[in-house]
């Protein structure tokens, strides 16, 4: 039988179970569990994401940033509150806090837009923003960040030369676009996914569908951010096959295209802005978590990329279920006698109950 190492130093570094706990509510339960098990060892937690929902928390947790909230544009154009976070001269925004698929009733990306996504950005510049980071996960939306980009001044014309602000249904109007002035503002976008724009694994065809769009809608999607990424080219970007480029309903291309964004893995900005390596080369002992752990998970996802980094470290992760042969200790806390919603509702008693039968193999 392998020996346990002595618990002197352990570092808790869950993403969110979506739906069920976040992140810093597992690394609370964690903390409780092992100070109780492990009185002599010390826990470090960090809360971390990969761009989607949650992330502007991990990140003020991370550098102890301001948030600034006021209304925005929701996705189906009614007004939401919202909050992004500012460090500085460094701003963070989550689009999902204005076009989040949470935020609409109308339930079809052939309407919903990004344009509260522009207003964040254009409110965080008059802040005195010079670097924006963006997380683009949990959006509504499919207009490839069109409507964000009208917030920001651009322009659209159709074939008659008319003023228009595109939502995922009527990109293919689009003939002209129309910049504003250039800004020396630097963005940074934070995507978990390498979907191309449009095709069979773009971003109409994958993920569309649970944004409530029908097989109907999904041809015209696609087809619609065809023409967006045809009427880039004609402007000198081919954005088409760029991996993570049909993130969040094509707003993947749509940062590149009209903010100059740099595309960038969300989990490994989270490691350089917690200096998780530095507390993994610390720890005898590396906890994760996250709602669902698969094939996915090793492709870029904030667990397969810590595990990735924790390498020649005891490591495990917790989850609401597990699927596929995975190269980590793996342990699932869904009762597999309850129905989803019950085990959702029970996920913060069922993580404490995994984590204490845990830590008596210690003991």
């Amino acid at each position: 039988m392998t020996s346990l190492p002595v618990l002197n130093k352990i570092l808790i570094a869950p993403d969110k179970f979506k739906g069920s706990l976040t992140a810093s509510e597992f690394c609370r339960i964690a903390e409780d569990v092992f100070h109780a098990a492990f009185p002599h060892a010390e826990t470090v937690s960090v809360p971390l994401a990969d761009g989607g929902e949650g992330s502007l928390d991990c990140y003020v947790q991370a550098t102890g940033a301001k948030t600034v909230e006021d209304a925005f544009t929701g996705p189906d154009g009614q007004r939401v509150r919202a909050r992004f976070a500012l460090d500085g001269d460094t701003a963070f925004i989550e689009m999902s806090a204005t076009a989040g698929l949470g935020l609409t009733r109308l339930r079809n990306p052939l309407y919903t837009t990004t344009y509260g996504v522009g207003e964040q950005i254009a409110r965080a510049c008059r802040e005195g923003a010079k670097r924006i980071f963006l997380s683009v996960g949990g959006s509504a939306t499919n207009d490839a960040g069109c409507g964000m980009a009208a917030a920001l001044g651009w322009r659209f014309l159709d074939g008659e030369g008319n003023d228009f602000i595109p939502v995922g249904g009527t990109l293919e109007r689009i003939r002209a676009i129309v910049p504003p002035r250039p800004s020396e503002v630097r963005f940074v976008t934070l995507c978990d996914v390498t979907n191309p724009l449009f095709g069979s694994n773009g971003a109409a065809y994958v993920y569309a569908p649970q944004k409530g769009a029908s097989p109907e809608d999904v041809e015209v999607l696609d087809r619609n951010l065809r023409h967006f990424g045809n009427i880039c080219s004609a402007y000198g970007k081919n954005l088409a096959s760029v991996p993570g480029a049909g993130a969040a309903g094509g707003l993947g291309a749509g940062s590149i295209f009209f903010l100059n964004a740099k595309l960038q893995k969300g989990a490994e900005t989270f490691f350089e802005l917690t200096r998780l390596r530095e507390k993994i080369a610390e720890a005898d002992l590396v906890v994760t978590g996250e709602g669902k752990i698969d094939f996915q998970t090793l492709q870029g996802k904030t667990v397969g990329a810590l595990y990735s980094a924790a390498q020649g470290k005891r490591f495990v992760a917790f989850c609401g279920c597990a699927e596929g042969n995975l190269p980590f200790e793996c342990i699932e806390i869904n009762d597999a006698s309850l129905s989803l919603a019950e085990n959702v509702s029970l996920s913060p008693e069922h993580l404490r109950d995994a984590l204490s039968e845990f830590s008596s193999r210690w003991n």
